[in-house]
């Protein structure tokens, strides 16, 4: 079967000539049709930087997006470098794939220093060639792992670049590969060697985390919750203890490995899986939201019991992610390591704070007094959770890896909220984090990105709030040196105020803020219309038809769906 659907040569499924081979193999309702006579030597990378981009692919996204046997790939890159032109185009594609999230992986300056092109310019060079290989090899219909590894690391490669809906669509026709493949089932049921058992194991997990990213993204659920597969989680090995065509066992390793980072996220995915799955994941959400799901006079005794069950499962990851830490990391073993070891405790950090009724939180009353007022909260946990992150991925050498998945549609309801609420301990928390973002994430500075000034726009919008609700209180506050620095930037109206002086805290009551959503409509400026804004990237914390726990309390990894019209 597998030497079926896993054919090398487009040619041995075609009854045409290689001359005659076109498009119609309908990967041009996935890829642009226009690529398959696009000149792939044109876009190959010059043979020095061929090196320097697998050299960066190695160093920062291996490590953290284990998908490839990196041994078994030395010899293609020295062929590539050598005429990347004579290489089969399956692998053309997977090279092309690499060089592009290699790209990802720095910065503008650094790019331009390293490859001699922008960012930008090299990207979507890489991509097309990524593109053009693959509909060139008619990969609806002729793929194999290679091919699945290199639509895998394309569709990455569209993080925060893409239309997300466009990008779930691609997700799917990944997943469909990956089922036709077997993916879902386990090597070992299926008596494949053992390198090809645990490398499938590893593309099925990431392929499932990413659909699941991309999904919810666009607003939708997981869609391959049902689909019966019982794929093993990968093992803790190193790439060195895998041999391409070897029959002996493989044997686990007790120790530090380059699995780390991919095992405890792995954890974590499992964990979110199985709570999603619970019968009082619905409860949950709406619990947590200060909703319940039924009026009874029992309803605050199941909303504490509710509570205190996650708290349990909450526990139960954490001694699960405390054995993983003790026998799997070490962080004399690499930077993969320290950035592996950064996750637990800000995971349950965050999770013990959230785990808090409505009712018992600190700023019941003062600050909170409903749902949206503790959606705020709740998104304003996840910024933190986001900037304490940033550092800690810097200090490992990934702040790549942030800045990938750093999402302006979140930062920019995030403001707008923010906006409503100028005063308070809440809202002083929230500034603070701003200022740390606009530290982190220097890229938002640049103007001639029109997102980035459509949120310096609205950060601004919201300062001026912050101002005026002080100048009312007879108070003035100090203008944070990145607000000058954006006033500079985009300078407007809107943006120039008085209002600067010594800082004195306002009271710190402020009433309930339950506004309807048009004047949050009207404060975005049409830029994100709240009616058909995506409110599942932010988590899904209220309950609707069969939806998954809020997967807010994992930083994103995967999304879940909130419906904001329920928020009174």
């Amino acid at each position: 079967m597998r030497d079926i659907v896993e054919m090398d040569d487009p040619e041995e499924s075609s009854l045409l000539g290689s001359d005659e081979l076109t498009p119609d193999n309908n990967a041009d309702l996935v890829l642009s049709a226009d690529l398959f006579n696009t000149n792939i030597e044109d876009l190959q990378p010059d043979p020095i930087h061929v090196f320097r981009l697998w050299q960066l692919y190695c160093d920062r996204v291996n490590p953290l997006f284990k998908i490839l046997h990196i041994p078994s790939l030395q010899s293609l890159i020295v062929d590539a470098a050598s005429n990347m032109a004579a290489i089969p185009l399956h692998n053309q594609a997977l090279l092309f794939s690499i060089f592009a999230m290699a790209t990802v992986s720095m910065s503008a300056a650094e790019c331009i220093q390293t490859i001699g092109m922008s960012r930008d310019v090299a990207i979507q060079k890489f991509n097309t060639g990524t593109k053009a290989s693959l509909i060139k090899y008619s990969f609806l219909k002729n793929y194999n792992m290679t091919t699945l590894q290199a639509v895998v690391l394309y569709l990455l490669s569209l993080e925060g670049r893409y239309d997300r809906h466009a990008q779930w669509v691609i997700s799917g026709v990944i997943m469909r590969i990956a089922q036709k493949m077997g993916y879902h089932r386990d090597g070992s049921q299926l008596n494949l060697i053992p390198f090809e058992t645990e490398m499938r194991r590893r593309i099925w997990w990431q392929i499932m985390m990413l659909d699941a990213k991309c999904a919810m993204m666009s607003g939708l659920s997981q869609s391959w919750s049902n689909l019966g597969w019982d794929t093993k989680k990968p093992l803790n090995l190193n790439d060195a203890d895998l041999f391409p065509g070897s029959t002996e066992p493989v044997v686990e390793r007790d120790g530090p490995t380059e699995m780390a980072f991919s095992i405890v996220i792995s954890e974590i995915f499992r964990f979110k899986l199985e709570t999603d799955g619970s019968n009082e994941s619905r409860a949950f959400e709406a619990a947590m939201m200060g909703q319940t799901l039924d009026d009874g006079p029992e309803s605050e005794n199941n909303t504490k019991a509710i509570f205190e069950k996650f708290r349990k499962k909450a526990e139960a990851l954490e001694e699960r992610l405390l054995e993983i830490e003790k026998n799997m990391i070490d962080i004399r073993a690499g930077n993969v390591h320290v950035a592996a070891l950064a996750i637990r405790p800000m995971l349950t950090r965050r999770l013990k704070e959230m785990l808090v009724p409505i009712q018992e939180q600190p700023e019941w009353g003062t600050e909170i007094f409903g749902p949206k007022d503790n959606f705020f909260k709740v998104l304003l946990m996840m910024m933190e959770h986001k900037t304490e992150a940033h550092e800690q991925m810097v200090a490992a050498g990934f702040q790549w890896f942030m800045r990938f998945h750093f999402q302006l549609d979140a930062f920019a309801v995030f403001t707008g909220l923010l906006h409503d609420r100028p005063v308070g301990s809440l809202s002083d928390r929230a500034w603070e984090v701003m200022r740390r973002i606009y530290g982190d994430h220097h890229e938002f500075s640049d103007m001639t990105i029109k997102p980035h000034v459509v949120q310096a726009q609205f950060v601004l919008k919201a300062w001026r709030a912050r101002e005026l609700a002080y100048s009312q209180n007879g108070q003035r506050i100090d203008t944070p040196p990145f607000i000058n620095r954006l006033r500079e930037l985009v300078p407007s109206p809107e943006s120039r105020s008085s209002g600067q002086g010594s800082v004195t805290s306002p009271a710190t009551t402020v009433t309930p803020q339950q506004q309807p959503l048009t004047g949050f409509n009207q404060f975005l400026g049409g830029y994100l219309d709240v009616s058909t804004v995506n409110w599942e990237m932010f988590g899904e914390f209220l309950p609707s038809s069969g939806e998954q726990l809020s997967a807010s309390m994992f930083d994103g990894y995967t999304m879940g769906n909130l419906n904001m019209g329920n928020m009174g």
